[in-house]
């Protein structure tokens, strides 16, 4: 008898393991994982079109009166690559308020699920364990639910959604604050099977995306909340205003992770959920909408808008202990909103077969023109106002500059690395 509990004990392991096959994400978040620094493998000599298949349009609303209808697919809005049974599928968030589950071979669609609003921003997939639709999980952030009032209305701008079927599981409504925005642009950070995603009412949420863990509340499946983290103080409301929100997502470094804030500062959160604290770490000024990816000497690459600041916006590399390597300064340059800086993230290129160094980073400013650093050496001699000119800091060495041509005349796209 204990021989035959044990047989069918290694059998059950061993399913297990083959349906934990079956399903595998190659990039399963924002920039390709918690590190936001992997941008998938080797790409193409050339660029042809193989198939196309239309995202859709979908209408949003800005304060009381302001509709807008928008097409395609939003800025942050990548799509994850997920391998199923040995076929490739496209997850990808779009203007038209659904998420869509694409054959990459071919372009068909396989479900498409609204949830209310425009996505903006990249899902993360989770698995949570278990069987059944609900074990592999998206996790999607929208904007706050079109046809809602923006503050009194509810604000369902998180959900979590199958892989398998495209079913929802559960929303998370994000609770009004002082912030101007109740969306979610961010990724989620994937710990296990817990995760933790910065909401633009400026709140760092902790959670479970285990649909079995869900309650119902207002007639609909929500997350269990294990902690949520103010990531604005007070004293910022005197010059931000409203403008509180979090927009970037989490880079995590053991088992920390560091979180972007829009208010100027980058703050550090050990990830025990249960007893977290986001502690400030480093106040740089301005607004700071990017995501951070860790560089091969354990560092991080943040992207400074010009807003709200005396100096320029720009490029800073820090340690995790919040000590400055070097600041590169960008162009003041007013282009739509933006005031100059940088919007989106920078990329960094070790993760990848080649024959060149693996120092290298590059970003593209507000202004349209691409830099090519390498982010371990700097400038003899040379140092740079930071952006609250309060400090100097040493220059990183730049190997080459380079405007893009686009018909826009600027740019807030991340560049990819290969």
């Amino acid at each position: 008898m204990k021989t035959l509990l044990l047989l069918l004990s290694s059998l059950a392991s061993l399913f297990c393991l083959n349906l934990r096959a079956q399903v595998q994400p190659l990039v399963g978040t924002y920039l390709g994982d918690n590190q936001r620094n992997y941008y998938g493998n080797l790409a193409p000599t050339k660029l042809r079109i193989k198939w196309r298949t239309p995202l859709g349009s979908g209408k949003t609303t800005f304060g009381t009166n302001d509709t807008r209808t928008w097409k395609g697919a939003g800025w942050t809005g990548q799509p994850l690559v997920i391998q199923e049974n040995g076929e490739l599928y496209l997850i990808q968030g779009t203007l038209s308020h659904h998420l869509k589950k694409i054959r990459a071979r071919d372009g068909h669609l396989i479900w498409s699920t609204s949830v209310g609003d425009v996505i903006k921003g990249t899902p993360s997939f989770v698995d949570v364990g278990g069987s059944g639709p609900s074990r592999y999980t998206l996790i999607v952030g929208s904007r706050s639910g079109y046809g809602q009032h923006w503050r009194s209305g509810t604000a369902h701008s998180l959900h979590g959604i199958s892989y398998l079927t495209g079913q929802k599981l559960w929303r998370h409504n994000s609770r009004a604050t002082a912030s101007n925005s109740r969306d979610c642009d961010a990724s989620a950070l994937v710990i296990g099977r817990k995760a933790a995603i910065p909401l633009e009412n400026g709140y760092f949420t902790i959670f479970s995306p285990d649909a079995r863990k869900a309650k119902l509340r207002d007639g609909f499946p929500a997350p269990k909340i294990h902690k949520q983290l103010r990531l604005f103080e007070d004293r910022d409301l005197a010059l931000y205003k409203s403008e509180l929100c979090c927009e970037s997502s989490p880079t995590l470094i053991g088992k920390r992770a560091y979180i972007a804030a829009g208010v100027g500062r980058v703050y550090s959160c050990g990830l025990g959920f249960f007893g977290s604290t986001a502690t400030p770490m480093l106040e740089i000024g301005g607004d700071l909408n990017g995501s951070m990816p860790l560089t091969n000497d354990q560092h991080l690459l943040l992207g400074i808008e010009k807003q709200f600041i005396p100096g320029q916006g720009g490029v800073i590399k820090f340690s995790p202990r919040g000590k400055v390597k070097w600041f590169h300064p960008l162009p003041n340059r007013k282009w739509y909103t933006w005031n100059g800086g940088l919007v989106g993230s920078p990329s960094v290129n070790h993760r990848y077969r080649s024959d060149i160094s693996k120092d290298l980073a590059c970003f593209v400013g507000i202004d349209g023109e691409l830099t090519l650093i390498n982010h371990k050496k700097t400038q003899p001699g040379v140092t740079n106002w930071g952006p609250r000119r309060k400090k100097k800091y040493p220059a990183p060495l730049i190997l080459d500059q380079d405007r893009i041509r686009c018909r826009a005349d600027g740019s807030i796209s991340c560049p990819r690395s290969t």
